[in-house]
């Protein structure tokens, strides 16, 4: 059985030996997987995740790779190889569109939730009717303002995409960025945000969210 790690291409192979646990390196076709023979599959733990992306983060130090799903394993080399075959077009354009490039993240704090229901608390102080209307006009202005900064990130970026929340209070949007371009636009969402409490631009990262994560 064997672990996946990691898809590169042909011209990778040499750095699976550079990173800690060393990793095999399966040429197949036009691509490189980056691979670990195990007995067993990996427990679903925090500390094998962990592991797992730290030697993502190494591999992308070296070359650029597409990350698999973690967990997933083929038996052998001709189930390895039948995989590439079937996907090697779809990874091969999406290492190309990766190369040279770098992800930056904009937090952007969210409203307060909005409740199912208004608490009787609220009801002494303003009315149902009132309070929803106030709620309503904060979700239209952060929706304006995710909107202003999609269209201040285009001029720089390659692709966008909204990533799932990871803090309750706080909307992600993920940027592609060509490597030039990050500090010019990271210093445009901190110019943008001067008035604006508690955005926060992180990175620059290894483009992971727009590697199309593989699964088997």
């Amino acid at each position: 059985m064997m672990l996946l790690y990691a898809v590169a291409t042909a011209a990778a192979g040499s750095t699976g030996e550079m990173v800690d646990p060393p990793l095999q390196a399966h040429r197949s076709r036009g691509l490189t997987v980056f691979v670990q023979p195990r007995a067993e599959p990996p427990e679903r733990s925090t500390r094998e995740l962990l592991g797992f992306g730290r030697v993502l983060h190494q591999l992308w130090s070296y070359v650029p790779v597409l990350p698999m799903r973690f967990g997933a394993v083929v038996s052998d080399t001709d189930e390895l190889d039948q995989l590439v075959a079937e996907r090697e077009s779809e990874w091969t354009d999406r290492i190309a569109a990766v190369t040279g490039h770098s992800e930056c993240i904009v937090h952007l704090p969210l409203p307060d939730r909005v409740p199912d229901r208004v608490s009787e608390r609220v009801k002494d102080e303003q009315t149902g009717s009132d309070y929803l209307r106030r709620r309503a006009a904060e979700l239209k202005q952060h929706d304006a303002e995710t909107a202003e900064l999609r269209t201040l990130l285009a001029p720089y970026a390659s692709e966008l995409t909204t990533l799932p929340s990871v803090r309750p209070q706080e909307a992600r949007l993920s940027v592609l960025l060509p490597d030039e371009r990050v500090e010019d636009a990271r210093e445009a969402v901190r110019d943008w945000a001067t008035s604006r409490h508690e955005v926060m631009v992180t990175g620059p990262w290894p483009p992971f969210s727009f590697c199309q994560e593989v699964s088997t």
